[in-house]
């Protein structure tokens, strides 16, 4: 018995350590889409954009989000990275998605 409910903790522990970097990821996207976009369209693009591609959509977000609160215009993309600029393409398509 002490086996078996020591196997569900590890399992249960390992679980966690992957599932948490995700999740954080997930907030950071919700909380900087919900600057210029309405939870419900923001939930919608959140589900359309890949694992892989979420730290670069964050990246690109936080970018343009200070961009405008600083000038008041739009992101210059000569300024973005190539990770950044690609992060963007994926949130623009998710966003067209959702529309």
């Amino acid at each position: 018995m002490r086996i078996v409910c020591r196997s569900l903790v590890a399992a249960s522990l390992v679980i966690l350590a992957f599932g948490l970097p995700a999740v954080a990821q997930s907030d950071e996207f919700m909380r900087e889409c919900m600057v210029t976009a309405s939870e419900k369209m923001c939930a919608c693009m959140s589900a359309r954009i890949p694992a892989g591609q979420r730290a670069n959509a964050v990246a690109g977000l936080r970018k343009s989000n200070a961009s405008v609160n600083v000038s008041g215009n739009l992101l210059d993309p000569a300024t973005l990275s190539q990770n950044e600029m690609q992060g963007l393409n994926t949130v623009v398509a998710a966003q067209a998605y959702c529309m």
